[in-house]
């Protein structure tokens, strides 16, 4: 009876030995990997084309690049890392939006953090040119299921630009808290390059 209790306790042991393997959160909005690139965005594009104005606008995300399932919250939960492509170095705020496709509306629901990103180094000639920077950032952002990403900021470089359609709700002025539903003042083809990583 000794024998096999010194067995169950060394086995134990062992299985307390073993790192624990940390498992990735869902992630929702692009799907952003080195070899994704911020095409035609080395220089920021302003809300309004062309530059009319320069006051700010949000961006809300509706088609993911690359992630085409997954455009908004899967799940509620918090969004614990924001990820990020952008051509030329910036600055926005993360917003989360609800949304709605078939009207092109869409309502501000929270405000999260001002996040200042530094974009390619293309300067650099050990930069490998077909490698582009993943940029990663800490947050603590609540989300409820079917919720999307946006963006407050003047203008923005986070931008893939090669192909058509609504991939992007523009509203200038920006969305703001307490407003009801409001109509998109433009779209955009250009993909958002923005990623949340959900805890």
């Amino acid at each position: 009876m000794t024998r096999i209790r010194n067995i169950v306790v060394v086995a134990a042991l062992a299985l307390l030995a073993v790192p624990a393997t940390s498992v990735a959160g869902p992630s929702f909005g692009a799907k952003l990997t080195p070899d994704v690139q911020p095409s035609n965005a080395n220089t920021p594009h302003s809300c309004d084309m062309p530059e009319e104005t320069t006051g700010p606008c949000t961006r809300v995300l509706m088609d993911a690049y690359g992630r085409p399932d997954r455009p908004t919250a899967p799940k509620r939960g918090k969004i614990k890392r924001i990820k990020l492509i952008a051509g030329a170095p910036g600055t926005f705020q993360l917003q989360i939006v609800k949304a709605k496709a078939a009207t092109q509306q869409a309502k501000l629901v929270r405000n999260g953090p001002v996040i200042n990103y530094q974009g390619q180094d293309y300067t650099d000639p050990e930069t490998d040119p077909e490698a582009y920077k993943v940029e990663s950032f800490k947050v603590n952002v609540p989300v409820k299921k079917g919720q999307s990403l946006a963006i407050r900021s003047s203008e923005t470089s986070m931008l893939r630009c090669s192909s058509g359609g609504p991939n992007q709700l523009i509203f200038s002025p920006p969305l703001s808290l307490g407003n009801p539903f409001q109509t998109a003042t433009d779209t955009d083809g250009c993909w958002l390059l923005l990623e949340a990583v959900m805890k």
